[in-house]
């Protein structure tokens, strides 16, 4: 079949310029290569790995299993407050609470992809047809992660009324400016979409504001403030689950890594790890553990061991979720497939 005439107006593609031919190309990905290994070459030459090891092995069994419950408490809390924010951008028959959990933890598999978004793509995909449609699907992931963000920097926030030694004042100022600017931004994201239908003249203001104003006038609204409360509370517990979960890795191996402590660094941690630039966030997150755990006093060696071990402990529950995809698969080859979403 001949092809369709153009019209005279129709621009031809752009030549690419010789910098984004060379990102795309191999330099760019050996430039990318260079710098995810960069954290893990760091890594390698500054610890006694021998000693990493010692001290992970003292945590011991109890340890360990308690921190895995609270990553799987986290999980679980989190299939909660997904539902939650469905039913507040119109859901209105959702599957069992088991459904949820189950898609989240095939999410948390998916996550473990180095883009570490790919979860987030999957669990909005099995959804839906309970959200009207996968443009509301994805908004209320979005949305859900800005509710999460804003419950770590709300724990991050109370570990401040207790006293906590840090060495480093203009660090410790710096943290808590960026969870700050974290809380507020993610407030701004819950809140103003909704005040944007209670007072449309709002939406012209909004639309100014440099970068972030059009994409937060794109956000549709839910039908309830209560909704996005509810899931900022519920964000709290996941978010908690986490302190507690590195908590039980840490306390055995330094008494300076108090509760009180773990509350002030994990949260800078999980913000400074956001966006994974390792496959894994492997050196990424073991850098952060050590250089902010080290402000308060924790050997390195015994920051890099709960850090490895709260990967492994992650890890573990997502392979909950691989089981579970594994068990979807065989029981759709046998004719009897689960209650996955009508194509």
């Amino acid at each position: 079949m001949a092809p369709l005439p153009t019209s005279d107006s129709a621009a031809v593609a752009p030549e690419p310029s010789a910098t984004r031919r060379a990102w795309e190309g191999w330099p760019g990905r050996v430039l990318r290569v260079l710098i995810a290994a960069l954290p893990l070459y760091w890594l390698f030459r500054r610890l006694n790995w021998r000693e990493v090891m010692r001290e992970a092995a003292a945590v011991g069994p109890t340890g360990i299993a308690l921190a895995f419950t609270c990553v799987f408490v986290s999980v679980a809390v989190g299939a909660v407050r997904w539902g939650v924010m469905l039913r507040a951008y119109g859901a209105t028959d959702l599957p069992p609470l088991s459904t949820m959990l189950r898609h989240n933890l095939i999410g948390l598999w998916f996550n473990l992809l180095p883009s570490g978004v790919a979860g987030d793509a999957v669990r909005g995909h099995r959804v839906r047809e309970y959200a009207g449609g996968l443009p509301t699907s994805y908004t209320v992931l979005f949305v859900e992660r800005v509710s999460g963000l804003l419950g770590l920097c709300l724990i991050a926030a109370l570990s401040t009324l207790s006293p906590i030694s840090i060495r480093s004042d203009a660090v410790s100022w710096t943290l808590g400016l960026g969870l700050l600017g974290a809380a507020g931004l993610s407030a701004v994201v819950l809140l103003v979409p909704f005040a944007i239908t209670r007072r449309p003249s709002l939406r012209l203001l909004v639309e100014r504001v440099p970068v972030l104003g059009p994409m937060i006038v794109k956000i549709p609204p839910p039908r309830s403030v209560r909704g996005p409360l509810a899931s900022v509370f519920l964000s709290v517990l996941t978010q908690g689950a986490l302190v507690v979960c590195v908590f039980f890795l840490l306390r055995p191996l330094s008494p300076v890594a108090t509760f009180g402590v773990c509350a002030r660094v994990v949260p800078a941690i999980i913000l400074v790890t956001y966006i994974p630039i390792t496959p894994g966030g492997l050196g990424q997150r073991e850098a952060a553990f050590t250089g902010l755990f080290g402000l308060a006093g924790v050997p390195g060696t015994m920051a890099v061991a709960a850090s490895l071990l709260f990967f492994a402990e992650i890890v573990g529950v997502s392979v909950l979720g691989g089981l579970c995809l594994a068990a979807e698969r065989i029981a759709a080859v046998r004719g009897r497939p689960w209650d996955l979403p009508r194509a």
